[in-house]
Formats: C-alpha cells, structure tokens, sequence
C-alpha cells in the first residue's frame, strides 16, 4: 500500500519528533552522567583539600605562638632590658647570645633580636634570601610564609617590659609536615594544581598564591573575579566559605575546583582538576554512544514508518472492529445477565451458609434454603423448589406442597400457585435434582422443577444445588455429630456415677464399718490385740484398692501422665499398657524434642491414638501396632501421628455396614476439622490398617 501526501507527513513529523526525544534523553543521561562524575569527584577533592588546610593551619598557628612565646622568655626580656640601659654589656650580650643560640635546637632554622634602636642585639643561623616568594599573612607584614624549596615560617613580634617596648624578635621555622602534603597531590590527577593564596595588602583584588602542579612550584599573583554574576571560588572562600564549584580558573581552563578558608590566617586554599581530564573516559566512549544512538535512531524511524503503515491498514479493520464491537456488546450484555445471576447464586450460597448453625432446627434450615434458592432461580416465576429429606417434603413459598402432584407414569409435574396469588394450573415437564447423602446413605434430594426446559440454565442451577446439597449434608452431619457427642458425655457421666455408687461408695462404705469396729474393738480392752491388727490390716487393704479403683477411673476423664510428663511420655505410657494388658507388640517412635505443642493439641493427638489403638486391638485383633509422632523437621509446621497395625483390617462388608461412620471415627474426625487438621484411614497391602493424623502447628486462636 502506497502512502498519501498526508501519510508522508505524518511520518516525517514523527519521525523528527523521535529523533528530537532520542536527542534529549541522550543529552539528559550524559549530563546527569556529568554531574554525577563532578559531584563524587568533588567529595574526593574536598576531603584532600579540608585534610590538608586543617595541617597548615595547627602548624602555621603553633610555629607563632612558639615565637611569640620567646618574647615571654624571663632571662631574655632581663638581657634585652640591660643592654638597652647599656649596649656595652658584654656579660648581658654573651647571656643573650647563649639563650639564642639554644633556640635552633627546638625548632627554630634562624632567630635575631634587635633592641628598641632596632640595633641587633644575637642572632643565630640564617634567614631566607628576600627573593623568595612570599605569602604574607597578616597586613603588617609580621608574619610571612615564605617558599624556598620548602615552607619557612618568618614571624616578627614586639617584645614589652613593664608596657615598654624593649626590642623585637625575628624568627624562621622549617616547615617540613607543610611542604610535604603541598607537594603530595599527584594521586588527584595529572592536571591536579594546589593553591595558596593571601590577599597583598596594598591591592585587594589581587592575590599572592603559591601554585603546585604536577612537575612544579609556582609563585604568581592573581586577580580576584570583579563580575558579580559569577563569583570564583576563590572569593567565595575569602567570604568564609568551603565546597566545590566547577569554573574557569586563571588559565580561563574549566575545572572542578574545591575551595576553603583559614581565617585566622587570612589564606585560602584551592585544589582543582582539569574538566578535560575528569570527562576522559567518558569522551573516549562518546563516539561509540553516538553510533549506537545514530544506529538506534534509524531503527526507530524504520519502525515508526512501519507502525504507521500498520496504523492505516489497521484503519480499514477498525471500521470492521466497529461493527463486531457491536456484536459483542450483545454479548457482553449477555454475559453481564450471567455474571448477575452468578453474583445472585453465590448471595444464596452465603445466606444458606450463613443459616447453617447448630441451635436452628432441620425444618427450618430447609425452609431457608428454599427461600434464598427460589430468589437465586433465573426464572423464578416459571420454577419451583422442593426438598425431600428423611420422607419429609419441603416446598417453595410461592407453591401449595398439598398440591404438587407427581404423576406416576411421566416426570410432568401439576403445581397450582396457591389462593393468595393468581390462581392458576403450572405444568412443570422438567427438572434437575441433586441427592443428599448422610452416612453414605441416600436421604433424600433438592429439586428444581421447570415449566419450561432451558438447558443453559440447567447447567449453573446444577451447580448450586449440588454445592447446597454438599453443605447440608455436612450441616446434617456435624449436627448429628454434636448430639453424638452430647450422648457419649451424658453416658460417660452416668457410667462414672454408677461406678462411684456402685464400687467406689461400697468400698467406702465397707472401710467405714470396719474403722467403726476397730474403734469400739480398740476401746475393749479385752479384745487381743493380733484382732486389733487383723482388722487395721483389712482396712488398709480395702483402701489401697479403693485408690487404685479411684486412679483407674481418673485416667478415663483426663491422662495424668500427659499433663504431667508430654505427650510423648504419654503415648509412651499408652503403648507399654497395651503391649502389657492385651500380650502384644506394642511400639512407639517419635523425632519430637521439647517443643511445646499447647495442651489442645496434645491431648486430640492423644485421644486420636487412644481410639485408633483401641479399634485395632477391639475389631482388627491386630498382634503388632506401631504408634508414630513425627514432626516435619526441614520446616516443623506439621506434626503426623501415624497408628499401624496387622490386623484384619476392612473389607467391602465394612463399607456396607457403615464402618467408617461409627462414633469413634466420626469424633477421630471432628477432632482433625477441629484442630484444621486431616484425618485418613487407608488400607494396607499386607494386612491392617493405617491411621494417618496430620495437624498444624500453628493453630492460631484454636491453640
């Protein structure tokens, strides 16, 4: 397909478009590169920088206070003092001399004294030539820092006696530690210069600053900027300030220059880098961006001029597209009755579940059932409902159940609407039912009858009443289940009672007649005393078993051993009993440290393996059994209680004669839903059955 005049310019202003957004984000991410690469570099050069300006200045201080401090001197003011009143003195002079001469033993290269007629009174060794660069350090002109070939500091001060001026002392001190770190800046780079740098007193816009670079040292004298617009770092740093600025230095080369101030020296120092060197490796890689960008940018306009031909022949199909949108706006409308009728399904799912408790009785479960599922129906007017259950029926409100008539020789159904409605005759000619099944039982069904056969509609209702019927199967079961268990707890109760009245209370009974015998025997003292003793012996007798009887009962309500000792004591304690009292093999097995499993779960596991090993020994007459508690050891999030035996095990006799819906099995299971837990049952191939317990550790608020 050929493109129009239009198309062509479409492509064209695209096509420059991205090239133009290309361009920019490349520019972007080159100079966001460069101000990344200055901003650590700067940090660098900072660091170096304020390190070796803190060295000058507690150097620089310390060499002035040293010489101000010979002013200070006692035996030197008192010499000065006497050859001032005498200069003829030689006793004065040769005791100042020696004084001096001792000071190039403490640090100092060279040191005069001159008297108030500034005559020189001693000197000691040699002061730097005046032809050296000078830095000078305050505006008097008393203290200098001077280069020769290393840093000499020369410092001048006035020495007073009783307020008098007597005379001044000169002095130079060797400064090595400075010369050394001045020198040392080749690991910042080749292009790497060190200033030092004090204003001259006599032209304050210009500086004396003493350079290094990278082969040499420098003295010159450079002009502060006078453009306000854009203050060097040079002046920034005679305002008081540090940092890192990028600028042109005096060379007018561009440089990441790191800038600071010794204001008590009256010096700034610079260290900079040449912008050149800093951006090498990037400019080296520059020419390979620019081709892959150039690559990049005419692959891009080869694709733009591809879309957009797909574009104009995606025209032609959006006009198709419009007219199958439309089609499937039917449809979606279609689908969103669907989705309604699903939403209405899973509120009837919620409502029924939600009904579901235990106190509600059977009837009236159904009739709610029936009364959200006939509002869930899609055509409920057309529909009927109806739950049959243990012979009883249940029918729709909006139905008479007296007359629903089923014919005998066709599924065509007659309902009547009942009086309070429109009367009137509703052939129903079909239906779709789902059993319910209690205790592997049929028990009944639910039903949906329609007057009018609509297999879509069929499909989802099926659905519905079949997970209805699933829940009230389970609510029927776990309601049978309670009453069960209300059952079993009322008989225990009454066969404890009946124990205690039966044996324990004739026991006690017994005791007490023969401790009423002993007390009249014992107050005759005619009757012999090996009587006596006899009857004492019985009653002993009858009371260890009457604790004996007492302890048997006490461990059917509640294993001491369990809550005393763990439950692995426990089941221990539970196999030895049985391998004891029933003359089998009884064996235990577990990897269960000293984790602390909460008193519900250990006794459900205990329970679980009290029933199962009964079962075993009771229906499968099983000669070895195995009780196994382990726990997941990679992860220990899962606990599985495992109860083998060689018995019989079961058979299809079993499954008919409801085997696995006895009440031990059904509580097994209660106890596993309970705890969240699974509980399996599985035959095996040898002989005997397997009992599988799993449950979680974790059991929340269950624990």
């Amino acid at each position: 397909m050929f493109l129009t005049k239009d198309d062509r310019k479409i492509s064209i202003i695209g096509a420059l478009l991205l090239l133009g957004l290309t361009l920019t984000t490349g520019i972007t991410v080159y100079n966001a590169m460069r101000q990344q690469i200055e901003t650590v570099l700067g940090r660098g050069l900072t660091g170096a920088l304020e390190g070796k300006a803190l060295l000058f200045e507690t150097r620089i201080e310390k060499g002035i206070e040293d010489t101000r401090a010979l002013s200070l001197r006692p035996f030197i003011v008192q010499f000065m003092v006497e050859l001032n009143e005498n200069i003829e003195n030689e006793t004065a002079r040769n005791n100042l001399t020696r004084n001096v001469n001792s000071l190039t033993q403490i640090g100092f290269s060279a040191v005069v004294i001159y008297d108030r007629n500034n005559n020189v009174l001693s000197q000691v060794g040699t002061f730097s030539s005046y032809e050296n660069p000078v830095i000078p350090l305050d505006a008097e002109g008393n203290v200098k820092l001077i280069w020769d070939n290393s840093f000499v500091l020369q410092t001048t001060v006035d020495v007073f006696n009783q307020g008098h001026k007597i005379g001044r002392i000169s002095s130079e001190m060797k400064l090595p530690n400075l010369t050394r770190s001045f020198m040392e800046i080749k690991s910042a780079g080749s292009s790497a210069e060190l200033l030092i740098c004090a204003k001259l007193p006599q032209n304050y816009r210009t500086l004396a600053c003493l350079i290094r670079d990278s082969s040499t040292v420098r003295f010159t004298h450079i002009s502060t900027n006078i453009d306000r617009d854009h203050i060097s770092p040079k002046e920034m740093a005679l305002s008081g300030k540090s940092g890192v600025a990028s600028a042109l230095d005096y060379r007018n080369v561009p440089v990441i220059e790191a800038f600071t101030s010794l204001p008590t020296l009256g010096l700034l120092m610079t260290l900079k880098l040449n912008q050149e060197e800093l951006f090498l490796p990037v400019n080296d890689k520059l020419k390979d961006i620019i081709l892959y960008l150039v690559a990049m940018i005419s692959a891009e306009i080869l694709l733009l001029n591809w879309f957009i031909r797909k574009l104009i022949n995606s025209e032609k199909a959006a006009r198709q597209a419009k007219i199958k949108a439309e089609e499937y706006s039917t449809e979606l409308t279609k689908k969103e009755k669907e989705l309604r009728e699903r939403l209405k399904e899973m509120t009837c799912l919620y409502e029924i579940r939600r009904t579901m408790e235990l106190e509600v009785s059977i009837d009236g479960v159904c009739q709610k059932i029936l009364k959200y599922l006939n509002a869930a129906l899609q055509s409920p007017d057309t529909s009927a409902s109806e739950i049959v259950i243990n012979d009883k029926r249940y029918v729709s409100e909006d139905h008479d159940k007296k007359r629903l008539i089923e014919a005998d020789s066709s599924n065509i159904i007659e309902i009547f609407k009942p009086a309070r409605q429109s009367e009137r005759r509703a052939i129903f000619n079909a239906f779709i039912q789902s059993d319910i099944f209690i205790d592997h039982e049929n028990k009944g069904y639910i039903r949906i009858y329609y007057e009018r056969d609509v297999p879509d509609s069929r499909v989802e209702e099926q659905k519905l009443i079949d997970a209805i019927a699933s829940d009230l199967e389970s609510w029927i079961e776990f309601r049978k289940l309670e009453e069960a268990l209300v059952s079993v707890a009322e008989g225990q109760v009454h066969k404890i009672g009946q124990e205690l009245h039966d044996n324990i209370g004739q026991q006690i009974a017994a005791v007490a007649f023969q401790a009423g015998a002993l007390e009249l025997q014992a107050s005759d003292t005619q009757v012999p005393r090996a009587q006596l003793t006899e009857l004492a012996a019985s009653i002993v007798e009858q009371t260890q078993s009457l604790v004996i009887n007492i302890k048997q009962l006490s461990k059917v309500l509640l294993p001491f051993e369990l809550e005393a000792n763990g439950l692995v004591t426990a089941l221990e304690t539970l196999a030895t009993g049985v391998s004891a009292t029933y003359n089998v093999e009884c064996r235990f097995e577990s990897n269960l440290g000293e984790e602390d499993l909460g008193s519900v779960i250990a006794l459900n596991l205990y329970r679980v393996a009290q029933e199962a090993v009964n079962n075993a020994m009771t229906h499968g007459k099983a000669e070895h059994i195995l009780i196994s508690l382990m726990v997941n050891e990679a992860e220990k999030k899962l606990i599985h209680l495992m109860i083998r035996d060689d018995g019989h095990g079961f058979d299809e006799s079993h499954i008919k004669n409801n085997f696995f819906s006895g009440m031990g099995i059904k509580i097994m299971h209660y106890r596993a839903k309970q705890l969240n837990g699974k509980l399996t049952i599985l035959k095996r191939n040898e002989s005997g059955i397997e009992v599988h317990f799993v449950v979680p550790l974790d059991q929340g608020e269950n624990a």
